[in-house]
């Protein structure tokens, strides 16, 4: 499904219904409205499916996999043999994958409703890290990554993020209307997102897409090696099977979406980023069964 709807951003690009400018203004749409609207929304369904002391424990478990993954990330410039200065999108990529578009109905289908509860407080440290040091890997290539600018980490994302992790602790909740409107909203997301992806594409040659070695080498790095190395080190420490199941898949995912609009919105390397999230989320239907029948089931 996410396949076909980025070839309809890639028609609609080369029928010229999308072009550069478009491409952008909805990229910040993305990034500054519907996204953030998702992440509130979540903070619903969260709050009824678990207890506090499992929303720290997975918490806790979730910032640990994203301080190894970022620990992780420092190997790609020697390992793919990235030039200096244009490491900042593919150390995004690796640190944060599709959580919410394909995390959340892969973890359904695998271990049931309550375990979306898992899924959500996963999400809750990797949309407040995506906008904030994400931004930040992003952008250090135009001199702006010596340390983290303030204008950059207050934004929709990481409000919506924070504001989402206090409602569930303080065990509040949004009206219902607020809730609807917000859902409404982030339904959009997804399907925009691929969208943008796809017209961003229309741009790139997609032999030179498919002929490209290091593009697979990186995505079985990102979604198979990693994911070994974390269920290899968790499932000693981790005793619930649902959680350590959880926190493999959620590190099996392919490459963020949002990088590309990320990248769109604050001047990154969109280009690359498109091409890394596109052959990441078609290899994705091969390497998560892989994960999760010897990982995971």
């Amino acid at each position: 499904m996410l396949f076909a709807i980025m070839m309809i951003g890639f028609i609609a690009n080369k029928a010229g219904i999308i072009d550069e400018y478009a491409n952008k203004k909805f990229s910040s749409l993305v990034v500054n409205i519907t996204a953030p609207a998702m992440i509130l929304a979540s903070s619903e369904g969260a709050a009824s499916l678990g207890s506090k002391k499992d929303a720290l424990l997975v918490l806790l478990v979730a910032v640990s996999m994203y301080a190894f993954l970022g620990l992780m990330s420092l190997t790609v410039r020697r390992l793919f043999r990235i030039p200096a200065g244009e490491e900042g999108v593919y150390r995004f990529m690796i640190v944060f994958g599709n959580n919410a578009f394909m995390g959340f109905p892969v973890v359904q289908a695998i271990f049931g409703d309550n375990a979306l509860f898992y899924a959500a407080i996963f999400n809750i440290p990797n949309n407040i890290l995506a906008y904030s040091y994400g931004v930040y890997l992003l952008t250090k290539h135009r001199g702006e990554g010596g340390n983290f600018r303030w204008q950059n980490m207050v934004n929709p994302g990481v409000v919506s993020a924070v504001l989402t992790l206090l409602l569930f602790l303080l065990g509040l909740s949004l009206p219902s209307f607020a809730i609807t409107t917000l859902d409404c909203v982030g339904n959009i997301t997804t399907p925009l997102a691929m969208i943008v992806i796809g017209a961003s594409l229309a741009n790139v040659p997609l032999k030179s897409v498919l002929k490209d070695v290091k593009i697979y080498l990186f995505s079985l790095y990102k979604m198979i090696l990693l994911p070994a190395l974390i269920w290899s080190v968790a499932r000693l420490l981790i005793k619930n099977p649902v959680v350590l199941g959880v926190l493999v898949i959620i590190s099996a995912m392919p490459c963020a979406t949002i990088a590309v609009m990320l990248s769109t919105e604050y001047g990154g390397d969109a280009k690359t980023a498109s091409r890394y999230v596109f052959v990441s989320t078609v290899l994705s239907v091969i390497t998560i069964p892989i994960v999760a029948y010897f990982m995971v089931l």
